[in-house]
């Protein structure tokens, strides 16, 4: 049975990071048999918002096979609720400890990943970086689809048919949210991999692209101050209307509003 707390409408997995990298390698390895790829979700402040008013994407939270903590306020919520989520499992974290644990195991063949998302350009850059720093791990492809090529079920078609021919273990998606966690979960089932992990600027940090904040800012939950001044223009006006929703969606699972189901 999972170990689950339900927050903000959300089923979140309350495990730690090294138990997540130990589903993820046996889904990989094949301990767990499936007969389609299995998906994980990051939820953060601005997601545990947009699920609010966005019925897509709770449809793409309620089918996902690990979701995972990536904010420390969400985090900080669950203890204040009473419902203690252990720690902060961010996306762009998980990958980096997916990979050293492949590196650092010498008896399990190599990591296949495929890059889907960010600019032109700039997959290979992080696949370049990847190599350098991960020689047990293998980009075995890289694309940057086209805007709305969710839409064009051509374009779809053509971007399975990639992934098919590339057979990787691992989709790491970087498309943003809520379109990764949408595309994901219309397409699950037709992705030929063992697992797929939308987990927003991570190809972009692997690249170099986006630095990550200061670790000292990491520890203390102000991540996304430094995300908000790197990008003014596209994280204001998000981050304001998170830091004026969120705090009701807190008092309002205080207060009942949501029925907890452990």
């Amino acid at each position: 049975m999972k170990n689950q707390h339900r927050l903000f409408g959300i089923n979140i997995d309350a495990i730690r990071m090294p138990e997540a990298v130990s589903r993820l390698r046996n889904w990989i390895e094949g301990d767990e048999a499936a007969d389609h790829c299995r998906y994980v979700v990051t939820p953060n402040v601005d997601h545990a918002v947009q699920l609010q008013e966005n019925d897509a994407l709770v449809d793409a939270y309620q089918q996902a096979h690990l979701v995972l903590a990536d904010g420390h306020p969400i985090v900080w919520a669950s203890r204040l609720l009473r419902r203690p989520l252990p720690e902060r499992v961010a996306g762009s974290e998980l990958v980096p400890a997916l990979f050293d644990s492949f590196n650092q195991d010498h008896t399990s063949g190599k990591l296949r990943v495929f890059l889907l998302g960010a600019m032109p350009g700039v997959g290979a850059i992080a696949a370049a970086n990847m190599k350098e720093q991960w020689p047990n791990v293998e980009t075995v492809g890289v694309y940057s689809p086209p805007f709305g090529f969710e839409n064009d079920p051509e374009e779809n078609n053509y971007l399975l048919g990639r992934i098919t021919l590339c057979r990787p273990d691992v989709v790491i998606i970087g498309l943003g949210a809520p379109k990764q966690e949408i595309w994901v979960s219309k397409n699950y089932k037709q992705i030929n991999a063992k697992t797929a992990l939308c987990v927003g600027a991570t190809i972009d940090f692997l690249a170099g692209e986006q630095k990550r904040a200061p670790e000292w800012m990491q520890r203390s939950g102000v991540e996304w101050l430094h995300r908000m001044c790197s990008q003014p223009k596209r994280l204001v006006k998000r981050y304001a209307k998170d830091a004026w929703v969120f705090p009701q969606l807190v008092i309002k699972q205080m207060l009942g509003g949501w029925k907890p189901t452990t």
